[in-house]
């Protein structure tokens, strides 16, 4: 069972990228064993798109999920919690997280990470880094980074379940939460820059770019982020589109959350890990040579 994974996809509205999600993974030189993808209540073509490949392709599996109102995060995570409930009596080794709006660029991307986890047996999350349109062009997401896996990630089983999977979250976060569950536990994350996913949904709107800002520092609030790191994350992407507002938007939302005497989300124990590790961050920050 070395290479054998399972792919999991939750998707809501996904009718314009969908299709390019399953044709780079029907590329990939190593296939997942299953592709269970949930329709999360999809008011477009997303559930006919998916059925038309399931029935040529035998391992891709379409399931339906009673999910109404708009995309939310937490809808998201537990259709991939449902998915995982469908998989987890084959026999596999490996899983993958793969969004519907996400392709991989390489037919070896999977491979690449298989070959990654058999190296490091202690590797309990691995993932390459995301690409997004900018000018025309696919350009490497600034926020990408070499301590942490987003929008995509594999896993190795016996991680994902120790963590006990995903666990969804009011405003975003449930990828982050179960890499800092992985590394508390004492497994590592990797990452390889050189593998490309590639991300297609645009953001549609300047309102739906300050609403994302916004909800990004209540999720760093409500993960009990440090104030130091926080002001010091959003100085480094200040130059990130929106420039500079985006920035300030996104440290609006943490400081609102405090203002408003939230308590993090998260377990005492969780927060006080994430903490030690930003300020470690930080430390790298002031003194990248020491």
């Amino acid at each position: 069972m070395d290479n054998r994974y399972v792919l999991l996809t939750a998707a809501k509205d996904e009718a314009d990228y969908i299709a390019e999600g399953i044709r780079s993974i029907l590329r990939q030189s190593i296939l997942p064993h299953a592709w269970i993808i949930i329709d999360d209540g999809s008011s477009d073509d997303t559930a006919r798109i998916v059925g038309q490949y399931a029935a040529q392709y035998p391992f891709i599996q379409l399931h339906s999920a009673d999910s109404r109102g708009g995309r939310s995060f937490g809808s998201q995570y537990k259709a991939l919690q449902a998915a995982y409930e469908l998989a987890k009596a084959l026999a596999f080794d490996y899983i993958a997280v793969q969004d519907g709006d996400l392709a991989p660029e390489q037919p070896y991307y999977y491979e690449s990470l298989l070959g990654e986890f058999a190296r490091n047996p202690r590797i309990g999350v691995a993932s390459g880094f995301i690409y997004e349109r900018a000018g025309g062009v696919w350009a490497c997401r600034k926020s990408n980074s070499k301590d942490s896996t987003t929008g995509s990630a594999m896993f190795r089983r016996a991680c994902f379940e120790e963590i006990g999977g995903y666990t969804p979250l009011p405003y975003g976060g449930s990828d982050w939460l179960a890499q800092l569950d992985a590394k508390s536990q004492g497994w590592e994350i990797f990452t390889r820059p050189d593998l490309r996913m590639l991300h297609y949904r645009p953001t549609s709107s300047v309102g739906g770019i300050w609403r994302g800002k916004f909800r990004e520092g209540l999720m760093d609030a409500s993960f009990g982020s440090h104030p130091a790191f926080e002001f010091m994350k959003c100085c480094r992407r200040i130059s990130n589109s929106p420039v500079l507002f985006g920035s300030l938007v996104r440290f609006g939302g943490y400081l609102w959350w405090h203002l408003t005497r939230r308590k993090p989300v998260i377990a005492r124990e969780k927060v006080e890990f994430l903490r030690k590790e930003q300020l470690s961050k930080l430390r790298r920050w002031a003194w990248p040579s020491a």
